[in-house]
């Protein structure tokens, strides 16, 4: 993502403008938007207009509006923008109802609106725009006829490719029809690395399989790319040492997640941020099975620990900051903040990430600790704590204060 400008407003709004190109910039732009910021931006409008003579043709023009969000919804095409217009325009009422196509190619102008700037606002523009940690991980996680293609960024973790081949049983025609079936199966594998893999961002391919298909995958793509002189297979001949070969328990996002935290993938990847975040899930589980009074999660929990000066590190979901209720955002950013002040770390994990992913079915928030607090264990348990008059004082006393922009 590109910053183009950022001013205050004389109304003390901020307004950011900002060009997106690629999906983990659709990401940041999800995770940067709330209800009730203003977003302006090309789109386009079915308008109906009256012909020479006196009928009415319809036609698609572009056109800039601005509207209040209402409702962002993301994929890795494109991202929904759902609100209401408040710009004046003779194609679109003041108060209608539109939905804006943001895509990344070709490349978008943005303005975005905010009334609140707040800390988290400043870190998610800072890391959209911010060059450093963009090196991609691909991972293939593969099984017999069965393969999936992943991308894996500092962000987020999608899906780009599935290849499924039925691979023939071994007693057929002596085996070779297995054999060609398996050598189609992997051929596929390989279309699809040339397909959607850019070597010059992508830092590691990484090959994991429960057997040992990965190895044979491996041998194939060697000789399969040895010999050609230019073109997609020249390519991957040259950055085959960019891959590593890992071996998983089973072909889910666990499995992947224990990938992650394989010695050799952790030392590949020790300069993203990604694994910076796999570090601090696989400390929490590793704690977790050792130690477990020195974990807690749930908001009240983890509240109640840090009033207890106990949090060594803090983990939050960054599905909390784009909650509708101002209160949970406030909350979160109140105990992000109390902790840092008093002399814990947080991590602030992405929800389309394998480790934001976890800690969502957590309650969306963890935290390891110093020592024990056994007065935990005998504490009542507050429904909706967020809401509670206790959780209400805490935001009082400790909500950050505007960042200055």
């Amino acid at each position: 993502m590109r910053l183009l400008r950022k001013a205050v407003r004389p109304d003390g709004e901020v307004e950011v403008k900002v060009t997106v190109n690629t999906t983990e910039d659709l990401w940041h732009l999800y995770n940067f938007l709330l209800c009730g910021d203003h977003v302006r931006t090309k789109t386009r409008r079915k308008v109906t207009k009256e012909t020479s003579i006196g009928t009415k043709a319809a036609e698609t023009r572009v056109i800039t509006l601005e509207l209040t969000v209402r409702q962002v919804d993301f994929s890795p095409e494109e991202l929904r923008v759902q609100g209401v217009n408040v710009s004046e325009n003779e194609h679109v009422k003041l108060g209608a109802h539109h939905t804006l196509s943001i895509i990344t190619f070709p490349p978008q102008d943005i303005t975005i609106i905010k009334k609140e700037w707040d800390e988290i606002a400043e870190t998610r523009l800072k890391e959209a725009c911010s060059n450093e940690g963009r090196s991609d991980t691909v991972a293939v996680i593969m099984d017999n006829g069965t393969a999936n293609l992943l991308l894996v960024t500092p962000s987020l973790m999608y899906p780009r490719a599935k290849v499924e081949v039925t691979i023939a049983k071994k007693h057929k025609n002596d085996g070779t029809a297995r054999d060609k079936s398996i050598q189609r199966f992997f051929k596929n594998v390989l279309d699809a690395i040339c397909t959607h893999v850019d070597f010059e961002k992508t830092k590691l391919l990484l090959i994991c399989s429960p057997a040992h298909i990965r190895e044979e995958f491996l041998k194939y793509m060697e000789s399969a790319t040895v010999h050609a002189e230019a073109g997609p297979l020249r390519t991957i001949y040259k950055n085959l040492s960019k891959v590593v070969l890992v071996k998983v328990t089973d072909c889910t996002n666990d499995g992947l997640r224990k990938a992650f935290a394989d010695s050799a993938v952790a030392s590949a990847m020790s300069s993203t941020r990604s694994a910076e975040d796999m570090k601090v899930w696989q400390s929490f589980h590793n704690t977790m099975s050792s130690d477990p009074d020195l974990c807690v999660y749930t908001p009240q929990m983890v509240y109640q620990a840090a009033m207890m000066g106990a949090i060594g590190k803090l983990m939050v979901s960054d599905d909390v900051f784009r909650s509708h209720s101002p209160i949970e955002r406030r909350f979160y950013l109140s105990l992000v903040q109390f902790v840092n002040n008093s002399g814990g770390k947080s991590s602030i994990f992405s929800s389309n990430h394998i480790t934001g992913e976890q800690l969502t079915q957590l309650g969306s928030v963890a935290a390891i600790l110093l020592f024990p607090c056994p007065e935990l264990d005998e504490m009542a348990v507050v429904p909706d704590f967020i809401n509670s008059e206790e959780a209400a004082a805490f935001i009082r006393e400790n909500a950050p204060a505007r960042v200055t922009v």
